[in-house]
């Protein structure tokens, strides 16, 4: 543990140097980061499956095999609403030609309407090996789990090993470490979004803290577009009367003071192009205002060299 502080007088201080205070790793362990600074690749996983993701859902396959005690509450509610796939076994018959990848074929079988009898009608997938862990022979089982468009399958244990033994290869990702790696990309990536949006709005720590990881603030940026490329595409569609919507029907009874659609009360024509002059006249000043803001934020964050390096300034 660490050392006892002395109470001792000023003068006694300045007479003697002070020697460095040792503190131990515990207390270093505990001590909190400040908030908006967490270093999510030092998680352990048991903190990242405690962890709520500031998302809507979570995939499923990830779930599906997942001890539900280790999450919190939202994902929990989740949890019970996901239905487990069937136990699925397969033999490795292919494995080193790609990284991480391995063939696996899983035995099934094909009714024959004509013979009226099953036929035996293999299926092959390719599985998703973590750590390189399969070697051709060997027994897997498998669990969902969408890799990429050609590959949804993932290895989730060795029923039998050909060849060399389990304790000798690299181990095999239970579903809890599955999911928190999964969480822990989905936080970094969460948090670096956050931070471009603060970026765009002039906020400094966060113009610093992008700089820090090595990212330009204004990377990905578009250009603005100006009025006349900003109008709708449908405009014909849109003012063209359908169903006498615009125009009224034969026989339609309207309330009275009220044009046909039911937008507009009856009126001078002058009156509601007046309106919408008004209108667009302040959307055009509220625009103004703003590409003036953006200009002195432009000038004040140069002047402290947090400046983007994009070339869409």
């Amino acid at each position: 543990m660490s050392q006892r502080a002395l109470n001792t007088s000023v003068r006694t201080l300045a007479a003697k140097i002070a020697k460095p205070q040792w503190i131990c790793q515990r207390c270093l362990a505990t001590q909190s980061q400040p908030a908006g600074k967490t270093d999510y690749r030092k998680l352990a996983p048991a903190e990242l499956l405690s962890k709520p993701l500031p998302q809507a859902r979570i995939p499923d396959h990830y779930l599906q095999h997942v001890n539900a005690e280790t999450l919190p509450i939202g994902e929990q509610e989740q949890w019970e609403k996901v239905t487990p796939h069937k136990k699925t076994v397969g033999v490795v018959v292919s494995h080193g030609k790609m990284d991480k990848t391995v063939r696996v074929r899983v035995a099934g079988q094909r009714w024959n309407t004509s013979i009226k009898k099953y036929y035996r009608a293999d299926q092959n997938h390719l599985v998703h090996d973590p750590n390189n862990s399969l070697l051709t022979g060997d027994v897997v089982e498998l669990h969902r789990l969408r890799v990429s468009t050609q590959i949804q399958h993932v290895v989730s244990k060795i029923v039998s090993p050909f060849g060399s033994s389990i304790e000798s290869r690299p181990p095999i990702p239970s579903p809890e470490e599955r999911l928190a790696a999964y969480k822990q990309k989905r936080f970094v990536k969460l948090e670096r979004r956050d931070l471009r949006r603060q970026a765009a709005d002039g906020v400094e720590d966060a113009i610093q803290r992008l700089r820090e990881m090595g990212l330009d603030p204004g990377a990905g940026a578009k250009a603005g577009v100006g009025r006349r490329e900003n109008v709708p595409r449908l405009l014909r569609a849109e003012r063209t009367p359908k169903s006498g919507a615009v125009l009224g029907e034969k026989g339609q009874k309207l309330p009275e003071g009220v044009l046909p659609g039911g937008l507009h009360e009856t009126g001078k024509v002058n009156d509601r192009s007046s309106h919408n002059a008004q209108k667009a006249a302040k959307f055009e000043g509220k625009a103004k205002e703003n590409l003036v803001e953006a200009d002195i934020k432009t000038d004040e964050l140069a002047r402290k060299d947090l400046a983007s390096d994009s070339a869409l300034r």
